[in-house]
C-alpha cells in the first residue's frame, strides 16, 4: 500500500534508493537479546556437556577396568561366551545408550525449549515496537518513507510548508501532513544524513532552532528540592528493575543444565559428604538469584538516599561531554580532581531512554536538563561514542515472562529428579551378587593389545583435516623459502568507520568519517556525499603500506618514513600528518597501539594493548624498544608478535582464546614478549591476508570481516602452516591446518 503526497504525479519507484537514514524505535536490549539468543560458544557449550555425560559414562567403566570397583563376574562372562574386553565395550556401549536418553535428550530438550521461548517473546516485544519503524530515502524530488509493511509515504520537496529541527527532532509539515522523526531513534550517521538533505532540498523553509555544540558542553546543575525529585527517583527505580531482567542463551542453559544434573545426581547420591555439599550447592543457586536482585535494588535505594542527602547539601553537579572524554563531579570533595574524567574507550556504553540518559555508569534523569542541553548532550555523545551509543526501554520484567523463564528449568529439574529417585530405587532393591563388575586381569595381554591398537587406528583415521581460509592464497607465499618485505606491505586497510587504500601510482586515498582526523585534512569532517557515503579523498603521495588502527591511521613512504594521523599512540591527536619515525622497515597497528620494525632490526611500541574485556595489558609511554634482531613484526587487535633471526617466534598481548600459542591456563595475557615456537617463517594476526578483506562501502555492515578472528597463523620453516586461537582452543596450542581460498 502507497500514499503519493503530490497530486497528479506518477509514484517514481524506479528512482527510489537507500535508505539515507532508519528511525528505529526498537530498544536495542531487545534486539540484543534475541540476536545473541544462542550465545557466542552454543555448539561448544554443548559439545562440552556431551563430553562430560559421555565422558563420565566412559571413565567410569575404565576404572571398572582397571579393578577399582570390585571383580569380574567370570560365572556371567561364560555364560555370555564373550571376552573380557569385549564384554566391556557392549557394557559401554548400553551406558552410553542410557546416558543418551535419560541424560542428554533432556538437557537438550532443555535448551531448544527455553531457547524457543526467548525467540517467541523477544520476538514479539520487537514486533510490537517495531510498528513505529521506518526507513527514508531522500531523492531530488522527494523525501520517501516505508515502514515494516512495505507501506511508502511521498513527501514531495514543493509541498512541503516547513521543515524545523529541535533539540529533540526533525519536524515536517507537507500539505496536511505531518511526519516528526525524533533524534532518540536514529545513529550519528543517520541524523547527519538528515539535516544535511533537509537543508539542501528544503533550505528556503528550513528552520534551526537547535544548533549543535560542535567540540564540548559543560553544565552546572544544581539540585532542587520539590516534588519532582519523586518522580526521577521513581524513574530510576523504574530503570534498576527492567535491568534485573532473567535472560539466559543457549551456551548458559547448557552449562547451567549441566552444573543442575551433576549437584541432583550428587545431592540424591549414596555418597555421604558430596550429597551434603551438593545439597547446599542447589541451595545456592535457587538463592543466588533473589539474592543478587535484591542486592541490585538495595545499591539502588542507597545511590537514592545519597542523591538526597546531596540535594540537601545543596552540592551542584558539574559535568562536561568533550572529545577527551566525559567528565563528572557530584562532590566537593572531587572539585578539580582529574579522576572524575573517563575517557570514551573505557565507557563501554551509552545508553538513552524517554525519560534518562546513561553515560558510563552515571545516571541522569532529563528532566535536570532543558531541551537544548539534553539536543547538545546527545549528539556529543553520538559524535564521540558513535555505535556505543544505544536507545533503550524501561520494562520491568513480568511475572508471566519471569515465569516463562524458569518453566524448562523446573521441568528440567523435576525430570531429572524423578529419574535419579527411581534409579536409587532400583539399586536399593538390587542384590549386591547380581551385579556385573569388571576386574582388569580377566583376558589375554595379547588381546588387550590388539584392542588399544585398534582404537588407536580408528582415532587416526577418524581425524579431519582442519581448514582455514583467506580471500587471496597466492598472495601468501606459503611454498616460497623466502618472504620479502615489500610482499607483506598493505595496500587497503579497513575499520568500521572506513578504508584507505594505495594506488598503483603509490597515492593513499582515504573515505573515512574521520571522526579523530584521520584523513589527515586539517579537521575531522566527514566529507559525505547526498548519499549518505563517506567520499575518497587524497591523502598522501609516495606511500607503499597503510595500517589502521581505531582512532588513528599510518602510513610508510618510500623513503621509509612512518607517518600517522588521528589520535596517535605516543604522538598526541593531529589532524595532519605528522612523522612519527624514521628508517623503518614496517608498521602494524592495534586497536590502541602500534608496532614498528626498523631498518636496524630493532622492534619498537607504543600505546596501549587491551584484552577483549577492555583491561589494560601493557601501556607504553611513548615510544618504547622492546626487542632487537627481528626480521618481522606485526600486529592483531589485541596481540603483537615478532620473529627473530633465528626464526623463534615471541609474541605478547591477550591470550583469553589461546592465540598467543600458550595454554590459557598458563597465563591469560602477557605484559611482555615470550617465546612460543621455534623454526617460523611467516606469522599473521587475527587474519589470514597482509591487506583488509572488506570492500568500501560496507564498513556501515553489522557482520565483521570473515577472516578476523582472535586467531594466530604461521609458516614454519618447513612449509607446513600452523594456527592456534578461537576455536582451536586444546592442550596444544598451535594446531597444523590447511589453507583454503574463499
Amino acid at each position: 500500500m502507497e500514499k503519493n503526497m503530490h497530486n497528479g504525479m506518477q509514484k517514481p519507484e524506479e528512482i527510489i534508493s537507500g535508505p539515507d537514514f532508519i528511525c528505529d524505535p526498537v530498544p536495542y536490549e531487545y534486539r540484543k537479546y534475541y540476536e545473541r539468543r544462542k550465545g557466542r560458544h552454543h555448539v561448544a557449550a554443548g559439545i562440552f556437556a556431551a563430553a562430560m555425560i559421555f565422558g563420565g559414562v566412559i571413565l567410569n567403566n575404565l576404572l571398572n577396568l582397571l579393578g577399582y570397583d570390585g571383580g569380574f563376574s567370570e560365572t556371567v562372562r561364560q555364560i555370555l561366551g564373550v571376552g573380557h574386553i569385549r564384554y566391556v565395550f557392549m557394557q559401554t556401549a548400553s551406558d552410553l545408550l542410557r546416558a543418551l536418553v535419560v541424560y542428554f535428550l533432556p538437557l537438550f530438550g532443555l535448551v531448544k525449549w527455553h531457547a524457543y521461548l526467548t525467540e517467541k517473546t523477544y520476538g514479539k516485544k520487537i514486533k510490537e515496537y517495531g510498528k513505529g519503524w521506518y526507513a527514508g530515502t531522500f531523492t531530488p524530488e522527494f523525501l520517501v518513507t516505508e515502514n515494516q509493511e512495505g507501506e511508502r509515504k511521498f513527501y514531495y520537496y514543493n509541498d512541503i510548508a516547513s521543515v524545523e529541527e529541535t533539540a529533540e527532532s526533525y519536524h515536517i509539515a507537507c500539505a496536511g501532513e505531518e511526519l516528526t522523526i525524533p533524534k532518540m531513534y536514529l545513529d550519528r550517521d543517520s541524523a547527519r544524513s538528515v539535516r544535511h538533505h533537509l537543508m539542501r532540498y528544503c533550505g528556503a523553509c528550513y528552520e534551526q532552532s537547535f544548533v549543535e555544540e560542535q567540540d564540548s558542553v559543560q553544565l552546572v546543575i544544581p539540585w532542587k528540592d520539590g516534588s519532582g525529585q519523586q518522580e526521577i527517583e521513581k524513574g530510576y527505580m523504574s530503570y534498576v528493575r527492567s535491568r534485573c531482567r532473567f535472560y539466559y542463551t543457549e551456551t548458559k542453559m547448557w552449562l547451567l543444565g549441566l552444573c543442575l544434573c551433576y549437584l541432583l545426581r550428587l545431592a540424591m547420591g549414596d555418597f555421604s559428604i558430596l550429597s551434603i555439599e551438593a545439597r547446599v550447592g542447589l541451595v545456592i543457586a535457587v538463592l543466588v538469584i533473589p539474592i543478587s536482585r535484591g542486592t541490585l535494588l538495595l545499591m539502588a535505594k542507597l545511590a537514592v538516599k545519597k542523591r538526597r542527602q546531596r540535594i540537601q547539601s545543596g552540592t551542584p553537579v558539574v559535568m562536561e561531554i568533550g572529545k577527551s572524554g566525559f567528565y563528572y563531579q557530584n562532590d566537593e570533595k572531587q572539585k578539580g580532581n582529574s579522576c572524575g574524567w573517563t575517557s570514551w574507550g573505557a565507557i563501554k556504553e551509552i545508553c538513552e531512554g524517554k525519560d534518562f540518559i546513561i553515560i558510563g555508569k552515571v545516571y541522569f534523569d532529563k528532566k535536570i536538563f532543558t531541551k537544548d542541553q539534553m539536543g547538545q548532550i546527545r549528539a556529543l555523545c553520538q559524535k564521540y561514542a558513535g555505535r556505543k551509543y544505544h536507545f533503550i526501554g524501561v520494562e520491568s520484567q513480568g511475572f508471566g515472562e519471569t515465569a516463562r523463564t524458569f518453566m524448562p528449568i523446573l521441568c528440567y529439574v523435576a525430570l531429572m529428579a524423578a529419574v535419579f529417585a527411581a534409579q536409587n530405587g532400583w539399586r536399593a532393591g538390587t542384590d549386591d551378587s547380581s551385579r556385573i563388575e569388571v576386574f582388569y586381569k580377566s583376558g589375554s595381554e595379547e588381546e588387550n593389545q590388539e584392542s588399544e591398537d585398534d582404537a588407536a587406528v580408528n582415532k587416526q583415521g577418524s581425524r579431519e583435516p582442519i581448514y582455514v581460509l583467506t580471500p587471496d592464497k597466492n598472495s601468501l607465499y606459503l611454498t616460497a623459502t623466502d618472504v620479502y618485505m615489500n610482499d607483506c606491505y598493505s595496500s587497503y586497510e579497513t575499520n568500521e568507520t572506513g578504508g584507505f587504500y594505495i594506488s598503483a601510482d603509490g597515492i593513499l586515498y582515504g573515505a573515512s568519517s574521520n571522526s579523530y582526523g584521520e584523513l589527515g585534512l586539517g579537521n575531522t569532517d566527514s566529507y559525505m556525499n547526498a548519499k549518505g557515503f563517506y567520499r575518497e579523498m587524497e591523502v598522501a603521495r609516495g606511500v607503499k603500506h597503510v595500517a589502521l588502527g581505531n582512532e588513528f591511521m599510518t602510513y610508510l613512504t618510500d623513503s621509509g618514513v612512518l607517518m600517522g594521523t588521528g589520535n596517535l599512540p605516543a604522538a598526541g591527536s593531529s589532524y595532519v600528518p605528522v612523522e612519527l619515525m624514521g628508517d623503518v622497515q614496517y608498521a602494524k597497528c592495534s586497536d590502541y597501539g602500534m608496532i614498528i620494525l626498523k631498518e636496524d632490526g630493532s622492534v619498537w611500541c607504543a600505546g596501549t594493548l587491551y584484552d577483549e574485556a577492555g583491561n589494560v595489558i601493557r601501556e607504553y609511554s611513548g615510544f618504547e624498544q622492546v626487542m632487537d634482531h627481528a626480521v618481522f613484526a606485526t600486529a592483531g587487535a589485541r596481540t603483537m608478535a615478532v620473529i627473530q633471526t633465528d626464526g623463534t617466534l615471541w609474541m605478547w598481548g591477550d591470550n583469553g582464546k589461546q592465540q598467543c600459542g600458550v595454554n590459557t591456563r598458563v597465563a591469560g595475557s602477557f605484559a611482555e614478549p615470550v617465546q612460543v615456537r621455534e623454526s617460523v617463517r611467516m606469522v599473521w594476526l587475527d587474519r589470514l591476508s597482509f591487506s583488509s578483506s572488506r570492500e568500501y562501502p560496507e564498513y556501515l555492515a553489522e557482520e565483521p570481516d570473515p577472516y578476523v578472528s582472535d586467531r594466530t597463523y604461521i609458516v614454519q620453516e618447513d612449509g607446513e602452516t600452523y594456527a592456534c586461537g578461537e576455536g582451536l582452543e586444546g592442550e596444544t596450542a598451535f594446531v597444523k591446518v590447511m589453507v583454503s581460498e574463499e
